[in-house]
């Protein structure tokens, strides 16, 4: 997929609430690579503070430049993250599977979007808005230290990969 063709504007359509939803909820957070070693009461607390969303293929879940607000746990389907290029326009740098997240910078900093994701097929997500985390702070601190712990781990094995990539690119 490509940034150059049309894409469709964002078709999310929310697959469930309530306490009756909380049961596939808590599956679907059980079973991924993010939330997955999360104790058991605490995935379960998550779940009256996110939301799941059927995708539609193509839709753009953010923008580059957009203020960001939000993160997503993909759990069916995929995404692809495009960066733009003053020289080569769109360029694709990243592709994420099932148990992966997305937009978690937002969620830490608010500050814009540093690159556009679009899932290209029907997909699966889980959203936590950074509205929601500031209320998870407030009322779960144990839960929240364990997200944002998760995060910087995360972060920082990016940040250790693409120094990696730097110094390569820097050799040849």
């Amino acid at each position: 997929m490509s940034l150059d063709r049309k894409v469709i504007e964002p078709e999310l359509k929310l697959l469930g609430s309530g306490s009756a939803f909380q049961a596939q909820l808590l599956a679907m957070l059980q079973g991924s690579q993010f939330f997955g070693d999360f104790p058991a009461a605490e995935i379960e607390t998550l779940t009256k503070y996110v939301q799941a969303y059927s995708v539609a293929p193509g839709t753009v879940i953010f923008r580059e430049s957009d203020r960001g607000g939000f993160m997503c746990l993909v759990i069916e389907g995929g995404a692809e993250i495009f960066k733009q290029d003053a020289k080569y326009g769109s360029k694709r740098i990243g592709q994420i599977e099932p148990g992966k997240t997305i937009g978690e910078m937002a969620l830490v900093d608010g500050e814009p979007r540093s690159a556009t994701c679009i899932c290209p097929q029907q997909s699966t997500l889980v959203m936590l808005t950074r509205e929601q985390f500031v209320r998870i702070i407030r009322e779960h601190p144990a839960l929240s230290v364990n997200i944002l712990l998760k995060i910087v781990t995360m972060m920082s094995r990016r940040l250790r990969q693409t120094s990696g990539q730097l110094v390569d690119y820097l050799q040849d």
